[in-house]
């Protein structure tokens, strides 16, 4: 059975943060506010390592976000669900998590908004940069052989439990008929060869590096779920959108510039990839590259919280018309 220990804990303690002494992430980051006068504005953002972070280097390289007015400072988290206590403490301005994280914290009663699409998987499945990896000489096939055994996500009670959760559902099983070990991305191809869990949720660059150690593939979650399907959303906190609103802007225009130009060039940003993302030339050739729309997706987060209300990860569905910005 699934278990999901930790995070309750961490939006608890972020609660107490908002109720208690509020967040003081309206500075902007480094006290700029809002920029215009005093210059660009900064702003604080991590968000999960590999593609989801390389989509924020590369509008960095490309000057979008400077050209919005925004100074982004970047960072990489483990995953989506780390992030949201950083945020509300005002450690960060901005989270990069996943879009079931941040429903579950806004179900728990964390103000929170969604100011911007993150990360989107491919309307071609083969394309898509999520895949559900055994190892090599495993006789598992398909996820309905792993009834009751260990599979690695990078963390708890994300968007993982959802997109398993319908595999699994498809295969005949129950959403909870695997045991979900939490192991980061970096670790989890090591953790597969070794025996330590059966399979594991992986995503690029760690998809094609695990291929190229004899890994395979046996599902492609996130497009099984829905072709095209939003992973990821930027977040920002309510007090920091209503105090910023020249802040939340730029950072939604440095987005949706970012996301336009992977569109209109993807072999320009699969070519930047060995500078912003440490990959090497040759792994840069053969990654999947994600879609990016900049504009949240609301199809797919309903059709999201209608599977998590079904797998009591939140008891009601949370108002979307409330929690989207833009």
């Amino acid at each position: 059975m699934t278990t999901w220990p930790r995070i309750g804990a961490a939006m608890a303690a972020a609660a107490l943060l908002i109720s208690g002494c509020g967040s003081d992430s309206g500075s902007g980051g480094n006290g700029s506010g809002g920029g215009g006068e005093d210059g660009p504005i900064t702003l604080r953002v991590a968000d999960t390592n590999g593609a989801p972070l390389y989509f924020l280097q590369y509008g960095i390289q490309q000057g979008f976000f400077e050209d919005a007015g925004v100074t982004l400072e970047a960072t990489a988290s483990s995953g989506g669900a780390t992030v949201i206590p950083q945020l509300v403490s005002g450690d960060l301005d901005i989270a990069g998590s996943n879009v079931v994280s941040v429903l579950i914290a806004s179900s728990q009663g964390l103000p929170l908004k969604m100011v911007a699409a993150g990360t989107a998987t491919s309307e071609e499945p083969e394309q898509d940069f999520s895949a559900l990896m055994v190892p090599g000489d495993s006789p598992i096939a398909d996820i309905g052989q792993l009834e009751g055994q260990k599979v690695a996500v990078n963390t708890l009670r994300n968007v993982n439990d959802i997109v398993l959760g319908n595999m699994l559902e498809d295969a005949g099983l129950s959403f909870d008929s695997v045991d979900l070990v939490e192991i980061p991305f970096p670790d989890m191809a090591a953790a597969i060869e070794s025996g330590d869990v059966a399979a594991g949720v992986l995503i690029e660059p760690f998809v094609t590096v695990a291929e190229q150690r004899g890994l395979k593939i046996i599902g492609r979650p996130y497009s099984d779920l829905k072709p095209g399907l939003q992973i990821g959303t930027y977040v920002m906190t309510e007090q920091f959108v209503n105090e910023n609103p020249d802040a939340v802007e730029a950072f939604q225009e440095g987005v949706q510039a970012t996301a336009d130009s992977i569109a209109e060039d993807p072999d320009a940003f699969r070519a930047a990839l060995p500078e912003i993302g440490e990959v090497s030339p040759e792994l840069a050739e053969k990654v999947r590259i994600n879609l990016w729309r900049g504009e949240t997706d609301e199809e797919s987060l309903q059709l999201i919280q209608e599977l998590m209300v079904e797998y009591e990860l939140i008891e009601e569905e949370v108002d979307l018309d409330q929690l989207v910005v833009g």
